[in-house]
């Protein structure tokens, strides 16, 4: 076995030239220049999956078939990016953008930047400036609503084959180099009907080249209907993991719970994870919640709890919190964090995202979750 060679001192320095004169482009692996951040949706079970939310820096890809919840998932990103002061831009490729709908999503539309392409090309150029600006997050809804001006400016019959594929091809790796100036991408695409066993990238319209270039794919599908005293009120949302180029916990999958009219049901998705962590126990269709002597039929009950006691939701979400230690940015770190210091700084975030909305969130679709307007208004779901 041939042992490597010592570096030298004159080697130290020829690497330290070679820096110096490709400097801002080479680097040491460990260089800030490297380094990405996430945006988190503080839903636990999605944030755990992704290690702590969407990559910046990145191209992250939502597919998924119609009404599955790919737009509102990506609306949550643009959400948590506006928290922070950051500044989102929507390409409505589909001219579907509806800024009553966006506001119910928690958007604040003043502030959100929305543009409708004439063509594919428009929108590779407004997004490839947009990255160079160092915008915060850029959603691209959707691939399968680019057309190439070639395409818009000929005859109807003119269908050449694979149009889509070969614009998408052309168009990814002119985007591909500016994701270093630091924005997050997500586009959002659609699913083809597939006869037989073919794999889900090939499912997506636009050619395979997305799959070569994107570090992050989520498939978004519904996962059977949510009831209540027999009424549908919603449905469950599964988000598998089909690719990723990042640091994720796993390539699994999470289910978040969608309410009609409410969006995400935040209350419901961190009591199915204390359930997980044994900090509720079920036992059929009863709950038993720690401190509380009562015990409760059906989750429909569980959850008014928590809506009547904002305070138990807190320490509910600090719990949940804590258990993992694989929320990203949302938690301290440093080698040096105690158990306590984690405890206190997940606590800190419940209490003072509950200070903020006025009622029971931790900072996902405020205003679908809480009406601050009407104080007599519950979650979807909720009272008559």
């Amino acid at each position: 076995m041939v042992k490597p060679k010592k570096s030298s001192a004159s080697g130290k320095a020829t690497v330290e030239e070679l820096i110096k004169k490709h400097e801002g482009v080479l680097d040491f692996g460990d260089s800030e220049i490297f380094e990405y951040s996430r945006i988190p949706f503080d839903i636990p079970a999605l944030d755990k999956m992704l290690g702590g939310g969407v990559p910046t820096k990145r191209l992250s890809i939502f597919a998924g078939a119609s009404n599955a919840g790919k737009s509102y998932l990506a609306m949550q990103a643009v959400v948590q990016v506006q928290k922070t002061g950051g500044t989102a831009v929507w390409i409505d490729a589909e001219m579907s953008w509806d800024a009553t709908w966006a506001t119910k999503c928690g958007i604040d539309v003043t502030k959100i930047l929305v543009v409708q392409p004439s063509n594919g090309e428009e929108a590779f150029d407004l997004m490839e400036s947009l990255m160079k600006d160092q915008v915060d997050l850029i959603v691209l809804d959707s691939i399968a609503g680019l057309v190439p001006k070639a395409i818009t400016e000929e005859d109807y019959d003119h269908n050449p084959m694979a149009w889509q594929a070969r614009f998408m091809n052309r168009s990814l790796p002119r985007i591909i180099p500016h994701l270093k100036h630091g924005s997050a991408v997500i586009f959002i695409n659609q699913m083809r009907a597939g006869i037989g066993p073919i794999d889900f990238l090939q499912r997506m319209p636009g050619g395979q080249g997305q799959g070569f270039y994107s570090h992050l794919v989520l498939e978004v599908r519904r996962n059977g209907w949510i009831t209540e005293k027999d009424v549908k009120v919603g449905f469950d949302v599964q988000i598998r993991n089909r690719k990723a180029k990042i640091d994720s916990v796993h390539q699994g999958d999470c289910i978040v719970p969608f309410k009609f009219g409410g969006g995400f049901d935040i209350i419901e998705t961190f009591i199915r994870e204390a359930i997980q962590h044994d900090f509720i126990q079920k036992g059929g269709a009863w709950y038993t919640i720690p401190g509380v002597e009562t015990r409760f039929q059906g989750m429909g009950n569980v959850k008014q709890h928590y809506v009547d006691n904002p305070e138990d939701f807190a320490s509910l979400t600090a719990m949940v919190y804590s258990k993992d230690k694989s929320f990203g940015d949302l938690l301290p770190e440093g080698d040096d964090i105690t158990d306590e210091d984690f405890q206190n700084k997940v606590t800190e975030i419940s209490v003072e995202s509950h200070n903020q909305t006025g009622g029971i969130t931790t900072g996902v679709v405020v205003s679908n979750l809480y009406d601050q307007e009407d104080p007599n208004y519950l979650p979807i779901g909720y009272g008559e």
